[in-house]
């Protein structure tokens, strides 16, 4: 699955800070794409984003790029995907 455009901005700004990206970075980076409650909605951004394994959470407010990841030509990939039964 490929990330979205909000959740490509914040793994680049991470890659380029130390692989890691705090809450308060990523609303002031994609926040002016919600009208109201910004803070909402990039948490739920960032928590749709450790589920599917982009990122992990190190603590509260701290995220840093997966390890588990892995890139095709098809986009990010969990490595669980790609063994078969």
């Amino acid at each position: 699955m490929k990330p979205s455009l909000k959740q490509k901005q914040i793994l680049d700004f991470a890659v380029k800070n130390d692989n890691q990206i705090t809450k308060k970075q990523a609303i002031e980076l994609i926040g002016h794409y919600y009208f109201l409650n910004a803070q909402k909605y990039v948490g739920e951004v960032l928590s749709r984003m450790v589920k599917s394994k982009l990122l992990k959470r190190v603590k509260n407010g701290l995220f840093e790029i997966s390890t588990e990841r892995k890139e095709t030509s098809k986009g990010i990939v969990n490595p669980n995907q790609l063994e078969l039964l």
